[in-house]
């Protein structure tokens, strides 16, 4: 079985730090749009949210670096959990954990490059030991170059 996320997207707000039992971890809006002409050639789109929750050292560098409106591309594993809401009833809600998150816009924050390793990318975890949350980390592999973004929406 394979449960591989790769997302290319909008931050929908600033990253949110907060102090995890085993270290740090930041969690994240990401949106993605598709578009696409209807069949009577009117344009049409539409957009996902979806959570993102990065641990240790690469949730300092999301916290400090992932400003809302920012475009990224993060790779990673969906993890679903349930909950108890603070009204009593049962919710599940379904994340994407990230082991890997590129910046894609030239932004004021350009010296975010500096604390990335070659090619960009942060792989926070030894592959292998757990997440805060208990679950094994898998081997993050060196992602492939992400191309340079053309047309509508490129900074």
């Amino acid at each position: 079985m394979v449960n591989h996320v790769i997302l290319v997207g909008n931050l929908t707000r600033d990253a949110e730090s907060l102090p995890g039992s085993r270290g740090p971890v930041t969690r994240m809006r990401l949106a993605t749009s598709a578009q696409w002409r209807d069949i009577d050639g009117n344009r049409q789109e539409s957009t996902e949210f979806h959570n993102i929750v990065s641990f240790n050292r690469l949730a300092e560098i999301c916290a400090q670096y992932c400003l809302k409106g920012r475009r990224i591309y993060v790779e990673g594993r969906m993890r679903t959990r349930e909950y108890e809401g603070s009204d009593g009833l049962r919710r599940t809600s379904t994340d994407v954990v990230i082991d890997t998150m590129r910046l894609l816009d030239r932004r004021e924050h350009e010296e975010a490059a500096d604390l990335l390793p070659p090619g960009g990318s942060v792989s926070p975890i030894p592959a292998g030991s757990p997440d805060s949350l208990g679950d094994p980390v898998p081997a993050a592999t060196t992602a492939a170059p992400v191309p340079a973004l053309s047309g509508a929406g490129a900074h």
